[in-house]
C-alpha cells in the first residue's frame, strides 16, 4: 500500500537503539497491536511529553514479580520489551495524558541508561524467525490457533487490517500468530512468554498448547460414569 502512515523500514533504519521505557505489572504489547494507557505520574508525563518532541517511541516492559517493594524506583523488568509508536496523545486539563501506542517491533534490552527521571535502555530488535522448510507447518498451526477462538476472529482480522492500512505491507505469519494471542484474554505472564519467542513455530505451538489448556479446563466434566476416553 503506498501512502503508509508509518514507514516501518525507515523507523528501524533511523532506530538508534536507545528508547524509553514505560515498565507497566500486567501489560504486554504485542507488534501490530495497540494499548491505550493513561499516563498520570509525573515521570512518566515527561517521558509522553519528550517523545512526543522526538520519535514518539516508547517500549512496553512487564515488571517482574515483586515490583511492589520498589516501584518507585527501578524494580526489575524482563528483558523482551515491544517498542510502540505513539498514534495519538491528548493532554488532560489535569495535565495527564491519554495515549494510543501501536506495537511495532520486539526488542531484547541490552542495557539499563538510568533514569531521567523516567528509565531509558539500549536495546535490540528482534526478528521473527521462519524456517523456509517451516512454511507449510507454520500455515496449519496458524489455522489451529484461530480454530480455538472462533468468538474473536472478526477483532483479529481488523487488528490485521489496521495494521496493514498502518504498515502498508502484511508483516508475516508471526503477526497472526500475535493478533491471535493479542484477543484470547491470556494472562499477562503467558502473553510475555509468546512476546519472547522469535521462533514463530515454536510461539504458535506454545499459543496452542495454552489455548487448548485453557478449552479443556472451561470444558464442563464428563457425567458419571461415562468413558471420555471411548468417544
Amino acid at each position: 500500500m503506498h501512502g503508509a502512515p508509518l514507514d516501518i523500514e525507515t523507523i528501524l533504519q533511523d532506530f538508534d537503539g536507545e528508547v524509553r521505557l514505560f515498565p507497566l505489572p500486567n501489560l504486554v504489547l504485542f507488534p501490530d497491536a495497540f494499548a491505550p494507557l493513561k499516563v498520570f505520574e509525573d515521570r512518566y508525563i515527561q517521558l509522553v511529553e519528550h517523545a512526543v518532541d522526538d520519535d514518539g517511541l516508547i517500549a512496553l516492559a512487564l515488571l517482574k514479580p515483586g515490583w511492589e517493594e520498589d516501584y518507585a524506583g527501578n524494580p526489575e523488568i524482563h528483558p523482551t520489551v515491544c517498542v510502540g509508536k505513539i498514534l495519538r496523545q491528548r493532554r488532560l486539563p489535569s495535565g495527564k495524558f491519554d495515549v494510543l501506542l501501536y506495537g511495532l517491533f520486539r526488542a531484547r534490552i541490552v542495557e539499563e541508561l538510568g533514569s531521567f527521571p523516567y528509565r531509558r535502555a539500549r536495546v535490540e530488535p528482534i526478528n521473527d524467525i521462519v524456517a523456509p522448510m517451516q512454511i507449510e507447518r507454520i500455515a496449519r498451526r496458524v489455522r489451529r490457533a484461530l480454530e480455538l477462538v472462533p468468538g474473536r476472529k472478526s477483532v483479529i482480522w481488523e487488528m490485521r487490517r489496521m495494521a496493514n492500512q498502518l504498515r502498508g505491507v502484511d508483516a508475516g505469519p508471526g503477526r497472526y500468530a500475535d493478533a491471535v494471542a493479542n484477543a484470547s484474554d491470556l494472562q499477562h505472564d503467558a502473553r510475555y512468554e509468546l512476546l519472547s519467542e522469535p521462533d514463530v513455530l515454536r510461539r504458535l505451538e506454545r499459543l496452542i498448547g495454552l489455548l487448548e489448556e485453557r478449552a479443556y479446563q472451561g470444558a464442563p466434566s464428563a457425567p458419571a460414569g461415562t468413558r471420555p476416553d471411548l468417544n
